[in-house]
């Protein structure tokens, strides 16, 4: 996988100093690209790499960003506003928290919005046109939503991940040894899995896997940097995880890294996939925002009828041209080449050929 610069830009106040970029998000169409930079959200052209419009209405520094249906997305920041604007960039709709908002997220499936603080979250419908509010025992960092709307996950600074039904009720309360912060999570997008999979990271530079019941899946991988953003790619195939670093990574769903994406002179604290593109956006602590195209190479060998192709970066697929019968084996590691000879199969990884 090679990355492409496609685009950068700095962001920077009155003064010439650089804003820290918390959080973006696509358009769900992806042409645009939303941007926090200080009390403000720019709105990129992704195509150009201009700025189009700026949207003023936080008296403070925004923390969070948020795509909802109907062209609606909604910004929650340190003057303990959340508001709620129109397709048409207008901003229709605000409500406080008692604290600075930490982070944000709409419901996949409906307009329910998720807001949370240092000592509170809160529940937005559209529908219903009102705010439920409800205490949290610690400072929230993150928030994510399952596929089907019915659940979502808060990480707060503690070091605890709880899991809530849409209705608020808590279910699940995970208490991870160390107690660091959970910066980032996220429930894998991918329709295609048995069960939901809550990706979690924390700033004791570890990255685990947890389903809905907070059963956890495997054990904890380590990162040697601490993390600040987990992202999936719409498909659920990769993820992208940044932080301390000051790298953009590429992770296999599995939490294999592949690559590095983007590298810069300051901590990352976001990055995102364009909606059903090979592109990503990335959000620097000095004001830097890159756009990147990814182009991933073919890996594959072939003898005779038999054809073997690398899928997913660590996956082969084994197939027999006249039959079509495949296989796939999972190596679960970064694969570089492939080689086929008679009923050999040769593989390289990272650190060794199988």
């Amino acid at each position: 996988m090679r990355p492409i610069q496609i685009w950068a830009d700095k962001v920077q106040d009155k003064e010439k100093d650089s804003l820290c970029i918390y959080d973006m998000v696509f358009q769900p169409d992806g042409d645009q690209l939303l941007v926090t930079a200080g009390s403000r959200i720019l709105i990129y052209n992704v195509n150009e790499g201009n700025v189009v419009q700026a949207l003023k209405g936080h008296k403070d520094t925004i923390h969070s960003l948020s795509y909802g249906r109907d062209g609606i997305f909604a910004s929650g920041g340190a003057d303990k506003l959340v508001i709620i604007w129109s397709a048409q960039n207008e901003g229709i709709l605000k409500y406080s928290h008692n604290d600075s908002v930490q982070c944000i997220a709409f419901s996949p499936v409906s307009g329910q919005l998720l807001s949370c603080a240092c000592s509170d979250i809160g529940l937005w419908s559209s529908e219903l046109k009102s705010v439920t509010k409800h205490k949290v025992s610690a400072k929230v960092c993150s928030c994510s939503w399952t596929n089907d709307g019915q659940f979502f996950a808060i990480g707060m600074y503690n070091g605890v991940v709880t899991i809530w039904t849409k209705n608020a009720e808590e279910k699940v309360r995970i208490e991870r040894p160390g107690g660091q912060p959970i910066w980032s999570l996220s429930w894998n997008p991918s329709r295609e899995d048995a069960y939901d999979v809550l990706t979690v990271t924390d700033w004791g530079q570890k990255l685990s896997y947890y389903q809905l019941n907070g059963k956890q899946i495997g054990k904890d991988r380590g990162l040697d940097f601490d993390p600040c953003c987990v992202s999936y790619f719409s498909t659920g195939e990769f993820a992208l995880i940044s932080g301390s670093n000051k790298k953009a990574l590429l992770y296999s769903r599995e939490g294999a890294m592949l690559a590095t994406i983007a590298e810069g002179k300051s901590w990352v604290w976001c990055c995102c996939q364009r909606p059903g593109q090979n592109f990503v956006a990335v959000g620097f602590d000095d004001g830097t925002i890159g756009y990147y195209q990814l182009s991933f190479n073919t890996v594959h060998g072939l003898y005779k009828e038999r054809y073997a192709f690398r899928e997913h970066m660590t996956d082969v697929m084994v197939q027999h041209l006249f039959t079509d019968e495949k296989v796939k084996i999972k190596c679960r590691v970064l694969i570089k080449k492939i080689a086929v000879y008679k009923n050999r199969l040769a593989v390289q990884l990272a650190d060794r050929i199988v």
